[in-house]
């Protein structure tokens, strides 16, 4: 009897260390296969209100799957340095160059103009404005068109100009039904000198101006 015992608990060992074999095998198996293709990436920490300078707002750089995290997601918080938020994020949300900028500063009328540009004016019709789907912080192209002997010639005036603001404006930019509204659209755009320059001359030599969306809304 003391033999079968002894038999008995022989085996109960060698089970024993059979099963800390395989469980330390399958840790290594799992720590091995888990890791994955990762990228450090900035990260609200808590929820961050539209405004928050990047100095102060609650941010930290952690690894992330690179599957899980934006193709230009902001890999360091110097990167931010001097910006600020420019629409709420949410906690754990990946940080994105759009998410933060440069704070402009305000000018009359209650717009915001981008730092070292100025406010121009431009009036469009319905067609020409975008059908009022352009609204504050989108970019647009500038098309210029002249009649001509040899028939109308179009070119490229400018592009990616910054639209700050909208009269009247009843569009939302979204894909829905659009109102026409009475009157016509007025643009508020955001121009260096030069840029200035070529609009005031299209509209002198009585070019006729169309507005080409090139850019969405800031942050969405």
């Amino acid at each position: 009897m003391r033999s079968r015992n002894h038999l008995i608990i022989a085996v109960g060992i060698v089970l024993a260390l059979l099963g800390a074999g395989t469980a330390v095998a399958y840790v290594k198996s799992d720590s091995s296969s888990g890791g994955g293709d990762t990228r450090a990436v900035v990260v609200a920490t808590r929820d961050v209100v539209a405004g928050t300078p990047a100095a102060t707002a609650p941010l930290a750089v952690r690894r992330l799957p690179s599957s899980a995290v934006p193709a230009n997601a902001v890999a360091s918080t110097q990167a931010l340095n001097g910006q600020v938020a420019l629409v709420a994020v949410s906690a754990g949300q990946v940080v994105t160059p759009a998410m933060f900028g440069v704070q402009g500063t305000a000018a009359q009328g209650g717009v915001v103009l981008p730092k070292g540009k100025k406010g121009i004016g431009v009036e469009l019709g319905f067609a020409p404005g975008g059908l009022r789907y352009v609204v504050p912080g989108n970019t647009i192209d500038v098309l210029a068109s002249a009649k001509a002997d040899s028939g109308a010639r179009t070119e490229v005036l400018l592009k990616g100009v910054e639209v700050i603001a909208t009269t009247p404006g009843t569009g939302t930019g979204a894909a829905a039904p659009v109102s026409g509204g009475a009157g016509t659209l007025n643009f508020l755009l955001a121009v260096d000198e030069a840029q200035a320059l070529k609009i005031v001359g299209a509209q002198a030599s009585q070019r006729s101006l169309y507005f080409v969306l090139a850019g969405t809304r800031k942050g969405a």
